[in-house]
């Protein structure tokens, strides 16, 4: 009687030329999520992008006709006192911003993070709400309270004997800046302490507590052990401070409307005057204004591209 072995065949190879089954985004269901994401892509971010590439190199006043101009506008760039100036501020303001942001945010959740449980709740809270105002309801609400007359500001340092230092905060070339910097840090800081605060309460408390016992005291602890371990987070949050920083129109323009003499100019509100014509009723340059927003593209991407290089090489 022949014993019966199990079946070694095989199913056939499919046939040269025969087409796959659809799966995935091929598929009639794929397509209905791949098309609106893709048309919503093209029509609000590819587009807007490759026209303002276009209008860089003419000359257009977003009213009349449009003529080709080249690089002119990007040559008329390097003799532009204002842009020079509203390039520096930026730079200025994204390096302090990133710097400051990041270490106070880094800070407070470590501080947070170290006390009580309960107490953590109400810190948390309170450094957060002022990142949940807008930053234009943030912008009037300080330009309000800085008036040099009527502000809280001034009105609390004079309460307190302190008139001496009362100053127009945003009527000043020396001090506009660091006003709308300080601002901005009362704004965004809440949001990177929490995004630390969420990133601590991954690491496992089994590594502190062999710091402990091997002596470490919280200082050490905290740069030997904790700063390390949260390095992919600071290097996120440092990419989002740089490109808030680089693109930053909001608070400069509400609070002081790029002045006094530009000395708040950031390259946003720059192409802002440029591109609709100014309050004092300045003819409009669309080819100008596109020029630098093409700038201000172009920096931003390679910012985030060494960025990104860094943590890669890192990794």
């Amino acid at each position: 009687m022949a014993s019966l072995a199990p079946s070694t065949r095989t199913a056939a190879p499919p046939r040269p030329g025969r087409r796959r089954p659809l799966t995935g985004w091929s598929t009639p269901t794929g397509l209905s999520f791949v098309v609106p994401a893709l048309a919503f892509f093209v029509v609000f971010i590819a587009y807007p992008v490759a026209r303002t590439f276009y209008l860089s190199l003419t000359r257009s006043d977003g009213f009349g006709g449009t003529y080709f101009a080249g690089l002119h506008n990007y040559g008329v760039m390097l003799t532009d006192p204002t842009f020079v100036q509203a390039a520096v501020v930026t730079v200025v303001y994204t390096v302090v911003t990133t710097v400051l942001q990041t270490g106070l945010a880094l800070g407070l959740a470590l501080l947070v993070n170290a006390g009580p449980r309960r107490s953590a709740v109400v810190y948390r809270t309170l450094l957060f709400l002022p990142a949940a105002i807008s930053l234009t309801v943030t912008g009037l609400l300080w330009r309000l309270g800085l008036t040099p007359v009527f502000g809280v500001v001034n009105r609390l340092l004079t309460d307190v004997g302190l008139g001496a230092l009362t100053h127009p905060w945003l009527g000043d070339t020396a001090t506009v800046l660091p006003t709308i910097i300080v601002v901005s840090l009362w704004q965004a800081t809440g949001l990177f302490m929490l995004i630390f605060y969420a990133a601590l309460g991954n690491i496992d408390p089994a590594i502190a507590e062999s710091a402990r016992m091997d002596g470490a005291g919280p200082l050490r602890e905290a740069w030997s052990i904790t700063i390390p371990i949260l390095r992919p987070v600071i290097e996120v949050v440092v990419m989002l401070n740089v490109l808030n920083g680089l693109k930053v129109f909001d608070l400069n323009f509400v609070m002081a409307n790029g002045g006094p003499l530009h000395a708040s100019e950031s390259l946003s509100t720059y192409t802002y005057l440029l591109t609709f014509g100014s309050s004092t009723g300045g003819v409009s340059s669309f080819g100008y204004g596109s020029a630098i927003s093409v700038v201000v593209f172009l920096v931003a991407g390679v910012a985030t591209l060494l960025l990104y290089r860094f943590r890669k090489g890192d990794a």
